[in-house]
Protein backbone atom coordinates (compact mmCIF):
# COMPACT_ATOMS: atom_id res chain seq x y z
CA UNK A 1 0.00 0.00 0.00
CA UNK A 2 1.00 3.49 -0.32
CA UNK A 3 -0.15 7.19 0.19
CA UNK A 4 -1.48 9.39 -3.05
CA UNK A 5 -2.34 12.57 -3.24
CA UNK A 6 -5.50 13.51 -4.91
CA UNK A 7 -6.52 17.03 -6.86
CA UNK A 8 -9.75 18.61 -7.58
CA UNK A 9 -10.69 21.08 -9.33
CA UNK A 10 -13.33 23.57 -8.21
CA UNK A 11 -15.55 25.85 -9.99
CA UNK A 12 -13.85 29.01 -9.29
CA UNK A 13 -10.78 27.98 -10.72
CA UNK A 14 -9.09 26.62 -7.10
CA UNK A 15 -7.83 23.65 -5.97
CA UNK A 16 -8.41 21.01 -3.77
CA UNK A 17 -6.01 17.84 -2.23
CA UNK A 18 -6.66 14.67 -0.42
CA UNK A 19 -4.48 12.07 0.85
CA UNK A 20 -5.87 8.79 -0.12
CA UNK A 21 -4.62 5.16 1.27
CA UNK A 22 -4.28 3.14 -2.02
CA UNK A 23 -3.26 -0.31 -2.45
CA UNK A 24 -2.38 -2.62 -5.43
CA UNK A 25 -4.60 -5.44 -6.31
CA UNK A 26 -4.65 -8.42 -8.93
CA UNK A 27 -7.84 -8.91 -10.72
CA UNK A 28 -8.08 -11.24 -13.61
CA UNK A 29 -4.29 -11.31 -14.33
CA UNK A 30 -4.20 -7.35 -14.21
CA UNK A 31 -2.90 -5.05 -11.60
CA UNK A 32 -5.63 -2.62 -10.44
CA UNK A 33 -5.18 0.81 -7.61
CA UNK A 34 -8.19 0.12 -4.88
CA UNK A 35 -8.73 2.82 -2.68
CA UNK A 36 -8.97 1.95 0.83
CA UNK A 37 -9.54 5.06 2.36
CA UNK A 38 -9.74 8.84 2.05
CA UNK A 39 -7.49 10.28 4.87
CA UNK A 40 -8.75 14.03 4.64
CA UNK A 41 -7.74 17.46 2.67
CA UNK A 42 -4.31 17.32 2.73
CA UNK A 43 -4.15 20.85 4.09
CA UNK A 44 -5.86 19.76 7.07
CA UNK A 45 -3.80 17.56 8.20
CA UNK A 46 -1.22 19.20 8.02
CA UNK A 47 -2.20 21.08 11.11
CA UNK A 48 -0.90 17.94 13.08
CA UNK A 49 -3.35 15.29 12.40
CA UNK A 50 -0.91 13.86 10.27
CA UNK A 51 1.33 13.39 12.52
CA UNK A 52 -0.27 11.77 15.18
CA UNK A 53 -1.59 9.54 12.74
CA UNK A 54 1.89 8.55 11.78
CA UNK A 55 2.84 8.36 15.55
CA UNK A 56 -0.70 5.81 16.05
CA UNK A 57 0.56 3.80 13.91
CA UNK A 58 3.86 3.30 14.27
CA UNK A 59 2.88 1.35 17.85
CA UNK A 60 1.87 -1.46 15.92
CA UNK A 61 5.30 -1.53 13.92
CA UNK A 62 7.17 -4.75 14.79
CA UNK A 63 10.69 -3.67 13.64
CA UNK A 64 11.88 -0.22 12.17
CA UNK A 65 9.58 1.90 13.34
CA UNK A 66 8.84 0.92 16.68
CA UNK A 67 12.97 1.13 17.22
CA UNK A 68 12.98 4.68 15.83
CA UNK A 69 10.74 5.68 18.32
CA UNK A 70 12.24 3.93 21.61
CA UNK A 71 15.09 5.95 20.44
CA UNK A 72 13.80 9.02 20.20
CA UNK A 73 12.24 8.64 23.44
CA UNK A 74 16.10 8.50 24.83
CA UNK A 75 17.52 11.14 22.51
CA UNK A 76 18.52 13.55 24.63
CA UNK A 77 20.59 16.64 22.10
CA UNK A 78 22.80 18.04 24.66
CA UNK A 79 24.60 20.65 21.82
CA UNK A 80 25.07 20.82 17.87
CA UNK A 81 27.60 22.21 16.38
CA UNK A 82 28.87 22.88 12.54
CA UNK A 83 30.82 20.12 10.36
CA UNK A 84 30.19 20.19 7.35
CA UNK A 85 32.68 22.75 6.22
CA UNK A 86 35.28 21.94 8.15
CA UNK A 87 35.01 18.20 6.52
CA UNK A 88 34.75 19.52 2.87
CA UNK A 89 38.02 22.06 3.66
CA UNK A 90 39.61 18.99 4.99
CA UNK A 91 39.60 17.49 1.47
CA UNK A 92 40.30 20.23 -0.66
CA UNK A 93 43.26 21.11 2.09
CA UNK A 94 45.01 17.50 1.32
CA UNK A 95 44.16 17.62 -2.38
CA UNK A 96 46.28 20.52 -2.78
CA UNK A 97 48.85 18.64 0.02
CA UNK A 98 49.12 21.31 2.55
CA UNK A 99 49.35 18.70 5.26
CA UNK A 100 52.82 17.54 3.56
CA UNK A 101 53.65 21.01 3.00
CA UNK A 102 53.58 21.91 6.47
CA UNK A 103 55.03 18.36 7.70
CA UNK A 104 58.16 18.99 5.42
CA UNK A 105 58.62 22.85 5.90
CA UNK A 106 58.52 21.97 10.06
CA UNK A 107 59.98 18.99 10.59
CA UNK A 108 63.60 20.12 11.63
CA UNK A 109 61.63 23.05 14.32
CA UNK A 110 60.34 21.82 17.59
CA UNK A 111 57.04 23.54 18.71
CA UNK A 112 54.80 23.58 21.33
CA UNK A 113 51.38 23.54 18.99
CA UNK A 114 50.53 22.47 15.82
CA UNK A 115 51.34 25.03 13.49
CA UNK A 116 49.68 23.57 10.43
CA UNK A 117 46.13 22.91 12.94
CA UNK A 118 46.60 26.88 13.37
CA UNK A 119 46.80 27.69 9.62
CA UNK A 120 43.81 25.28 9.11
CA UNK A 121 41.26 26.74 11.71
CA UNK A 122 42.07 30.57 10.53
CA UNK A 123 41.66 29.43 6.87
CA UNK A 124 38.36 27.86 8.10
CA UNK A 125 37.02 30.58 9.69
CA UNK A 126 38.20 33.18 6.58
CA UNK A 127 36.05 30.75 4.63
CA UNK A 128 32.70 30.52 6.33
CA UNK A 129 32.45 33.63 8.86
CA UNK A 130 35.61 36.03 9.23
CA UNK A 131 36.30 37.44 12.32
CA UNK A 132 39.07 38.26 14.20
CA UNK A 133 41.50 36.39 15.81
CA UNK A 134 39.84 36.98 19.33
CA UNK A 135 36.67 36.09 18.26
CA UNK A 136 37.49 33.15 16.94
CA UNK A 137 38.79 31.71 19.62
CA UNK A 138 36.46 33.08 21.77
CA UNK A 139 33.22 32.75 20.25
CA UNK A 140 33.01 31.19 16.22
CA UNK A 141 34.87 28.19 17.17
CA UNK A 142 32.45 27.41 19.76
CA UNK A 143 30.06 26.44 17.39
CA UNK A 144 32.44 24.79 15.12
CA UNK A 145 33.31 20.94 15.38
CA UNK A 146 36.61 20.88 15.41
CA UNK A 147 38.48 18.72 17.84
CA UNK A 148 41.76 19.11 17.13
CA UNK A 149 41.76 22.88 17.12
CA UNK A 150 40.88 22.34 21.06
CA UNK A 151 44.03 22.38 22.44
CA UNK A 152 45.16 25.79 20.55
CA UNK A 153 45.12 29.14 22.26
CA UNK A 154 44.87 32.87 21.30
CA UNK A 155 48.88 33.25 21.25
CA UNK A 156 49.42 29.92 19.43
CA UNK A 157 47.64 31.48 16.32
CA UNK A 158 49.39 34.48 16.77
CA UNK A 159 52.55 32.64 16.04
CA UNK A 160 51.20 30.74 13.22
CA UNK A 161 51.26 33.60 11.67
CA UNK A 162 54.98 34.81 12.35
CA UNK A 163 55.70 30.60 10.65
CA UNK A 164 53.92 31.28 7.65
CA UNK A 165 55.50 34.70 6.92
CA UNK A 166 58.78 33.00 7.85
CA UNK A 167 57.77 30.22 5.01
CA UNK A 168 55.69 32.27 2.38
CA UNK A 169 57.76 32.07 -0.83
CA UNK A 170 57.79 27.68 -0.04
CA UNK A 171 54.25 27.57 0.67
CA UNK A 172 53.77 29.98 -2.37
CA UNK A 173 55.80 27.58 -4.57
CA UNK A 174 54.76 24.22 -3.34
CA UNK A 175 50.83 25.30 -4.10
CA UNK A 176 51.68 26.28 -7.36
CA UNK A 177 53.54 23.35 -8.21
CA UNK A 178 50.52 21.44 -6.82
CA UNK A 179 47.84 23.24 -8.71
CA UNK A 180 50.10 23.10 -12.44
CA UNK A 181 49.88 19.44 -11.88
CA UNK A 182 46.06 19.76 -11.27
CA UNK A 183 44.59 22.05 -13.54
CA UNK A 184 47.40 23.40 -15.95
CA UNK A 185 49.86 21.89 -18.13
CA UNK A 186 51.31 25.23 -18.71
CA UNK A 187 51.14 28.84 -17.51
CA UNK A 188 52.17 31.47 -20.18
CA UNK A 189 50.15 34.38 -19.15
CA UNK A 190 50.11 36.28 -15.20
CA UNK A 191 48.43 39.42 -14.34
CA UNK A 192 49.94 41.78 -11.29
CA UNK A 193 47.67 44.15 -9.62
CA UNK A 194 47.43 46.00 -6.57
CA UNK A 195 44.73 46.74 -3.71
CA UNK A 196 44.95 48.46 -0.31
CA UNK A 197 44.04 48.00 3.33
CA UNK A 198 43.95 50.94 5.55
CA UNK A 199 44.69 50.43 9.43
CA UNK A 200 42.62 51.64 12.64
CA UNK A 201 45.37 53.43 14.64
CA UNK A 202 49.35 54.15 13.75
CA UNK A 203 49.43 50.31 12.30
CA UNK A 204 52.97 48.29 12.11
CA UNK A 205 56.24 50.12 11.81
CA UNK A 206 57.79 50.65 8.53
CA UNK A 207 54.94 49.11 6.17
CA UNK A 208 52.00 51.36 7.43
CA UNK A 209 52.22 54.41 5.45
CA UNK A 210 50.11 57.13 4.22
CA UNK A 211 49.65 56.93 0.06
CA UNK A 212 47.05 56.65 -2.71
CA UNK A 213 44.30 55.37 -1.13
CA UNK A 214 41.49 52.27 -3.22
CA UNK A 215 39.26 52.71 -0.17
CA UNK A 216 38.70 56.28 -0.07
CA UNK A 217 40.53 56.73 3.43
CA UNK A 218 43.38 58.95 2.80
CA UNK A 219 43.32 59.50 6.34
CA UNK A 220 44.55 56.37 7.39
CA UNK A 221 47.92 54.64 7.30
CA UNK A 222 47.79 51.64 4.48
CA UNK A 223 49.67 48.94 2.91
CA UNK A 224 49.76 48.05 -0.20
CA UNK A 225 49.29 44.09 -1.39
CA UNK A 226 49.93 42.86 -4.82
CA UNK A 227 48.90 39.39 -6.11
CA UNK A 228 50.13 37.68 -8.92
CA UNK A 229 47.45 35.87 -10.37
CA UNK A 230 47.43 33.01 -13.87
CA UNK A 231 45.09 34.16 -16.27
CA UNK A 232 42.11 31.94 -14.81
CA UNK A 233 42.55 34.59 -11.45
CA UNK A 234 44.18 31.78 -9.88
CA UNK A 235 46.56 33.13 -7.40
CA UNK A 236 50.29 32.11 -7.16
CA UNK A 237 52.16 34.64 -5.24
CA UNK A 238 51.89 38.23 -3.16
CA UNK A 239 53.84 40.57 -1.59
CA UNK A 240 53.06 42.90 0.33
CA UNK A 241 54.56 46.86 0.41
CA UNK A 242 54.45 49.68 2.46
CA UNK A 243 51.24 51.77 2.43
CA UNK A 244 53.12 55.01 -0.15
CA UNK A 245 54.65 52.48 -2.37
CA UNK A 246 53.53 53.41 -6.15
CA UNK A 247 52.13 50.66 -8.30
CA UNK A 248 54.71 50.75 -11.07
CA UNK A 249 57.40 50.09 -7.88
CA UNK A 250 56.19 47.04 -7.29
CA UNK A 251 56.77 45.58 -10.95
CA UNK A 252 60.34 45.25 -10.76
CA UNK A 253 59.70 42.73 -7.23
CA UNK A 254 57.01 40.45 -9.24
CA UNK A 255 59.81 40.34 -12.40
CA UNK A 256 62.20 39.16 -9.48
CA UNK A 257 60.23 36.63 -8.47
CA UNK A 258 58.88 35.47 -12.07
CA UNK A 259 62.19 34.35 -12.97
CA UNK A 260 64.23 33.43 -9.54
CA UNK A 261 60.83 31.34 -8.21
CA UNK A 262 58.73 30.12 -11.19
CA UNK A 263 60.37 27.93 -14.27
CA UNK A 264 58.09 29.05 -17.00
CA UNK A 265 58.98 28.93 -20.63
CA UNK A 266 56.80 31.76 -21.87
CA UNK A 267 55.43 34.33 -19.58
CA UNK A 268 53.23 37.53 -21.25
CA UNK A 269 53.05 39.59 -18.05
CA UNK A 270 49.55 41.73 -18.25
CA UNK A 271 49.19 45.13 -16.18
CA UNK A 272 47.30 48.04 -16.08
CA UNK A 273 48.04 51.58 -17.26
CA UNK A 274 49.39 52.62 -13.72
CA UNK A 275 51.85 50.39 -13.90
CA UNK A 276 53.44 51.37 -16.95
CA UNK A 277 56.78 53.12 -17.34
CA UNK A 278 59.44 53.11 -20.09
CA UNK A 279 62.18 51.22 -17.65
CA UNK A 280 59.27 49.09 -16.42
CA UNK A 281 59.06 48.22 -20.44
CA UNK A 282 62.28 48.08 -21.02
CA UNK A 283 62.70 45.80 -17.92
CA UNK A 284 60.01 43.63 -19.39
CA UNK A 285 61.99 43.42 -22.58
CA UNK A 286 64.74 42.19 -20.51
CA UNK A 287 63.83 39.33 -18.53
CA UNK A 288 62.85 37.52 -21.71
CA UNK A 289 58.65 38.29 -21.56
CA UNK A 290 56.23 39.41 -23.51
CA UNK A 291 53.46 41.89 -22.20
CA UNK A 292 50.08 43.31 -22.70
CA UNK A 293 50.01 46.62 -21.26
CA UNK A 294 47.61 49.70 -21.22
CA UNK A 295 49.01 52.76 -22.35
CA UNK A 296 47.91 56.53 -21.26
CA UNK A 297 47.99 57.73 -25.03
CA UNK A 298 48.05 60.98 -24.06
CA UNK A 299 51.35 61.05 -22.64
CA UNK A 300 52.97 58.70 -25.23
CA UNK A 301 54.72 59.78 -28.21
CA UNK A 302 54.17 57.83 -30.91
CA UNK A 303 50.08 58.78 -29.88
CA UNK A 304 49.51 60.63 -32.93
CA UNK A 305 50.85 58.40 -35.60
CA UNK A 306 49.28 55.14 -34.03
CA UNK A 307 45.94 57.30 -33.73
CA UNK A 308 46.25 58.39 -37.15
CA UNK A 309 46.97 54.50 -38.72
CA UNK A 310 43.74 53.54 -41.08
CA UNK A 311 41.53 50.55 -40.58
CA UNK A 312 37.87 50.12 -39.12
CA UNK A 313 37.18 49.93 -35.81
CA UNK A 314 35.19 46.59 -35.36
CA UNK A 315 32.52 46.28 -32.45
CA UNK A 316 32.51 44.29 -29.65
CA UNK A 317 29.63 45.80 -28.11
CA UNK A 318 28.00 49.13 -27.92
CA UNK A 319 30.24 50.12 -25.48
CA UNK A 320 33.55 48.86 -27.34
CA UNK A 321 34.93 48.82 -30.73
CA UNK A 322 38.34 48.10 -31.00
CA UNK A 323 41.39 47.89 -34.10
CA UNK A 324 44.53 47.23 -34.32
CA UNK A 325 47.62 49.10 -35.13
CA UNK A 326 51.41 48.21 -35.78
CA UNK A 327 53.46 51.03 -35.61
CA UNK A 328 57.70 50.63 -35.22
CA UNK A 329 57.46 46.72 -34.52
CA UNK A 330 54.65 47.44 -31.67
CA UNK A 331 50.89 46.04 -31.64
CA UNK A 332 48.33 48.86 -30.10
CA UNK A 333 44.68 47.79 -29.81
CA UNK A 334 42.71 51.00 -29.93
CA UNK A 335 39.62 50.75 -28.01
CA UNK A 336 36.34 53.31 -28.13
CA UNK A 337 33.99 53.48 -26.30
CA UNK A 338 31.14 55.88 -28.30
CA UNK A 339 28.79 56.11 -25.16
CA UNK A 340 31.85 57.56 -23.10
CA UNK A 341 31.02 61.43 -23.70
CA UNK A 342 34.22 63.81 -24.35
CA UNK A 343 35.33 67.02 -25.69
CA UNK A 344 38.48 65.98 -27.61
CA UNK A 345 38.49 65.18 -31.10
CA UNK A 346 39.08 61.64 -30.35
CA UNK A 347 36.46 60.52 -27.55
CA UNK A 348 37.47 57.86 -25.36
CA UNK A 349 40.47 56.34 -27.18
CA UNK A 350 42.51 54.03 -25.05
CA UNK A 351 45.32 51.20 -26.38
CA UNK A 352 46.65 48.25 -25.08
CA UNK A 353 50.19 47.42 -26.24
CA UNK A 354 51.39 44.00 -26.98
Amino acid sequence: MFIRQKTFKNKDGSTRTYLQLVESVRQGGRVRQRVVATLGRLEDLQDGRLDALIENLARFSQSTWRRLEEQAERLNVRWSKQWGPALIFERLWQEAELDKAFAALLEDRQLAFDVAEAVFTMVLNRLTDPCSKRGLVRQWLQGVYRPQAEQLELHHYYRALDVLAEHKEAIEDRLFARARDLFWTEVDVVMWDCTSSYFEGRGPEGLAAYGYSRDKRPDRPQLVVGVLMTRDGYPIAHEVFPGDTADKATVATVLDALKRRFHLRRVIFVADRGMVSRPILRAIEEAGMEYIVGMPLRRHRAAEAVLSQPGRYRKVNKQLQIKQVTHQGQRYILCHNPCRPSTTARPGRRCSRT
